[in-house]
């Protein structure tokens, strides 16, 4: 196992998940990708005063800042290779596209995130993960 990816939303089980990639990690010695992404929110479309648009979502690209920077420094006994990516647009689609375009040999993600209302909407984050991905899945209870 070279990389593992862990997407991660500041949830409990995420940080879970982060812990059991990192005994895996020291294990096999792979890089760690952790992955957090924030939904690129448009309040209104119609709206001339995009201010609110643009301010919410600089809070939520800091919020996503502060959640890596958390799971950085719970890695920062690991002696193996860690990086962090944040990206905008939907969790599901954007974790499946970069699992799909990357070489990651395993997916570690916790079983349910911070988005309640949406997991009653669409399926949880991590389900759709689990169904739509070629690459070994461990998820995280």
């Amino acid at each position: 196992m070279k990389k593992i990816l862990v997407p991660i939303d500041g949830s409990e089980t995420s940080k879970k998940a982060l812990f059991e990639s990192k005994r895996l990690a020291k294990v096999f010695n792979s890089k760690v990708v952790i992955l957090t992404v924030v939904q690129d929110i448009v309040l209104n479309p119609y709206m001339t005063e995009q201010y609110y648009n643009t301010q919410t979502n600089e809070n939520l690209v800091k919020a996503g800042e502060a959640i890596l920077k958390d799971a950085v420094n719970f890695f920062e006994d690991y002696n193996g290779e860690v990086e962090t990516q944040l990206m905008t647009g939907n969790s599901g689609n954007t974790i499946i596209n970069e699992v799909e375009n990357e070489n990651y040999d395993l997916v570690i993600m916790g079983s349910r995130g911070l988005g309640a209302f949406s997991r009653l909407m669409i399926g949880s984050v991590s389900n759709k993960v689990l169904n739509h991905v070629k690459t070994n899945v461990l998820i995280v209870k």
